[in-house]
């Protein structure tokens, strides 16, 4: 819909906003439209960026922090740096994209931060914060829910139909229980008066509702077919440090993650990047972030306590790791990686499967998914 004829048909204020942001954002799909690769979507601040807001004074400096005072969450870079090369550096580069609760007088900064970072990407989302303060609507600065939905539904009606998503949040806000949602709006799991109900119970504002609602008639208009695989996975790293099970009890597809070498490793697994680019993420995370070896352990441990890979893939990760070393990284640190990737995976080899928890929680099968998410309480971990 035309932003000029949507704004003849009354739709003001924050949602004309937000379609006149989507539309400029996305516009439409300039690329192939048979194209069946991975679109990646990353939210911004503690999932790209180290951005502190636990306090007032931290969430006052933030809009004046220069772009090379910004600080990453290690690993992140190389990972999206990666992700965008894909499988070929000589095919069409993977689209990515960034939706951010930020102000928009943030972008000039984030895009300059973006560019020292080496980071090419199609377009951020920002919030437009002003017109929530002109009318004293303070909880639409904070909660994201709403507007993010309204921008992965929007979104997906410009993509091409048989395009994957790979979604990126954290646990500080809702970033797994919205991806959650999305993934089974596209999956036809839910009608659109359950996502509307379910959103109504989360307390999200009417104008949010009536924004996703016209976007989910969009997205029908568009002539997309649901389908199981439109988001293939959801990667949420745990920067406050939750349990993992509270960020997958909504879906399966939710994969929790302790740092990006884990995610790395996870992205390798589904063939969106290179064995290549797998070294070249954690050689970025030795020399920039000084991850060694208990990091790795740790997280490699972590990764098969949770059954996110098997001691095959692991003992397969450490030949790889071991005797390719393309990056030439030093060698008293892959003798000690070896030595205590072994030692991991032959201790796991000896445990009884009962005291290996599982990834996810047990759930009450007699839940219907729409029971399940009504239940649910999003809740804010900052």
């Amino acid at each position: 819909m035309n932003l000029e004829k949507s704004f003849s048909n009354g739709v003001t204020g924050f949602r004309w906003h937000v379609l006149k942001a989507l539309e400029q954002m996305y516009g439409t799909w300039r690329g192939n439209a048979r194209y069946d690769g991975f679109i990646c979507t990353f939210d911004l601040d503690k999932t790209y960026l180290d951005t502190q807001f636990e306090s007032l004074r931290k969430l006052v400096r933030i809009p004046f922090e220069k772009p090379q005072e910004k600080k990453n969450i290690p690993g992140v870079a190389a990972v999206v740096r990666e992700l965008r090369h894909g499988k070929s550096r000589e095919k069409q580069a993977v689209p990515i994209y960034f939706i951010s609760g930020s102000p928009e007088g943030m972008a000039q900064v984030i895009a300059e931060k973006l560019r020292l970072d080496g980071v090419s990407f199609d377009g951020i989302l920002f919030k437009n914060w002003r017109a929530a303060v002109k009318k004293l609507q303070f909880k639409k600065i904070i909660d994201k829910i709403g507007f993010k939905l309204a921008a992965l539904v929007y979104a997906r009606s410009v993509f091409p139909p048989r395009a994957q998503e790979l979604l990126f949040g954290d646990d500080s806000e809702y970033d797994a229980a919205v991806y959650s949602l999305y993934s089974d709006i596209v999956s036809g799991a839910l009608d659109d008066f359950e996502v509307l109900t379910i959103l109504k119970k989360w307390q999200v504002a009417a104008d949010e509702r009536a924004l996703i609602a016209e976007n989910l008639k969009r997205l029908h208009d568009s002539g997309f077919k649901p389908r199981e695989n439109a988001v293939r996975q959801i990667f949420i790293h745990l920067a406050q440090k939750t349990p993992p099970h509270y960020h997958t009890q909504l879906s399966e597809k939710v994969i929790p993650t302790m740092n990006y070498f884990q995610t790395a490793v996870l992205l390798y697994r589904l063939d969106a990047i290179t064995r290549a680019g797998l070294f070249r993420v954690i050689s970025d995370l030795i020399r920039n972030y000084k991850f060694g070896v208990a990091e790795f352990s740790a997280a490699t441990e972590d990764l098969l306590r949770r059954n996110l890979i098997d001691k095959g893939e692991a003992r397969k990760l450490l030949r790889i790791v071991y005797k390719g070393n393309p990056l030439a990284l030093p060698r008293r640190i892959l003798a000690d990686l070896r030595s205590d990737f072994l030692r991991t995976i032959d201790t796991f080899g000896n445990l009884p499967e009962t005291i290996m928890p599982p990834m996810r929680r047990e759930s009450d099968h007699n839940l219907s998914l729409v029971e399940k998410y009504l239940r649910f309480v999003p809740r804010r971990h900052v």
